[in-house]
């Protein structure tokens, strides 16, 4: 499988910096700067009591903060860029808490996750920026997720898959010096190639692992029914869910339908991916399953030229399906009429779109901060 398309929690061609801005965590009226160095993570909160006697901070602030809260603006250049010039300030923190390590021998996503979290207090008094303390926050040194619940135990949640260990999952590299810089994506377990997307909280996992047991009890093969399929779950020692690794498709760069369409695509073959995503969603919905987020960016295009249904994980992105209809089948249908005029209209608005990376996915009303 090729790399996803860019989501709400990556920053637009950042220049480089020795820190990854993962994203903002949303609350009230307030928002946290998430920020990774090396394997070290660090949480920047941000709140209007933060700003002391600073009216024109404070008026940026409240500017930048409707930017993150609003659903199509979080990749506005000027959040990043405030929240570069705010993480900036940390840098002696960020090299003194996270030094780059070398690394050698096999890696694995035991080695990539985080041995440190840290709070950074930041305020403006008197429109100065001003620094009060980096602390410890949260669980540490390699500890497992914090939130166990029974609920989002995947050992008793489901059996159709098998559960592995961040330890069982080796992920490939060439620079030993770079290694934190890794998205993981291509890996291996037991020698299989698979394609690894990380959870971005434990209960995240339970719906899309739903969806797919129901497609592995059907007994329909990859020809039968043209979507990705799970090969197993990784997990934390408690059965909290870390990431799911999915069969590996093997396409040509970058993969998906989005770059796949061109003018010069024979009708005939416009037409056979149409028809193979119409079966592929028919056939999801006689199993129950809802596919949510259809677009052009969540169909692979593989090998032999055929289309695979993939991201299964729900949400909807604007301009293909209303938020209002998020997870339902009148969804699909609406998202697969726009896919269809996307893969036979050459004068698509879609592929325009698509093409200059505007594409934003909702949030769903119930995600956690």
């Amino acid at each position: 499988m090729p790399p996803r398309s860019p989501s709400r929690s990556r920053s637009p061609s950042p220049p480089p910096r020795p820190y990854e801005i993962r994203g903002f965590e949303i609350g009230g009226d307030s928002f946290d700067i998430n920020i990774r160095v090396n394997n070290v993570r660090f949480d920047i909160p941000l709140s209007p009591d933060h700003f002391v006697q600073s009216p024109k901070a404070l008026v940026l602030f409240n500017k930048i903060f409707g930017l993150v809260k609003r659903d199509d603006d979080d990749d506005d250049p000027d959040v990043w860029d405030y929240a570069r010039e705010i993480a900036d300030h940390f840098l002696p923190d960020f090299h003194r808490l996270a030094p780059k390590k070398v690394h050698t021998g096999k890696l694995t996503l035991a080695d990539l996750r985080a041995t440190g979290y840290f709070e950074c207090e930041y305020k403006v008094v008197k429109e100065r920026p001003t620094i009060t303390t980096v602390q410890p926050w949260g669980r540490q040194d390699g500890e497992d997720d914090p939130c166990a619940d029974k609920e989002w135990d995947l050992r008793t949640y489901q059996s159709t898959f098998p559960l592995f260990s961040l330890e069982d999952v080796e992920v490939p590299y060439t620079d030993g010096e770079s290694v934190h810089d890794i998205i993981p994506q291509k890996v291996f377990v037991n020698g299989k190639t698979c394609f690894y997307k990380s959870c971005y909280s434990p209960w995240d996992a339970l719906e899309e692992v739903t969806k797919y047991c129901k497609i592995a009890q059907s007994g329909l093969s990859m020809s039968d029914l043209r979507t990705s399929r799970l090969s197993g779950i990784v997990t934390y020692r408690d059965g909290l869910a870390r990431g799911l690794l999915y069969d590996w498709i093997e396409t040509k760069d970058p993969g998906t339908l989005t770059w796949a369409i061109e003018h010069d695509v024979p009708r005939s073959q416009k037409n056979k991916w149409m028809l193979q995503i119409r079966d592929a969603v028919r056939k999801l919905h006689n199993l129950g399953v809802v596919w949510g987020d259809v677009k052009a960016d969540n169909v692979l295009i593989d090998m032999d030229k055929n289309a695979v249904v993939i991201d299964l994980e729900g949400g909807t992105t604007r301009g293909w399906v209303d938020r209002e209809l998020l997870g339902t089948i009148e969804g699909d249908q609406q998202g697969l009429k726009r896919l269809v005029d996307f893969i036979l209209n050459d004068d698509s608005p879609l592929r325009l779109r698509n093409r200059v990376g505007s594409d934003c996915e909702y949030e769903s009303e119930e995600e956690e901060s």
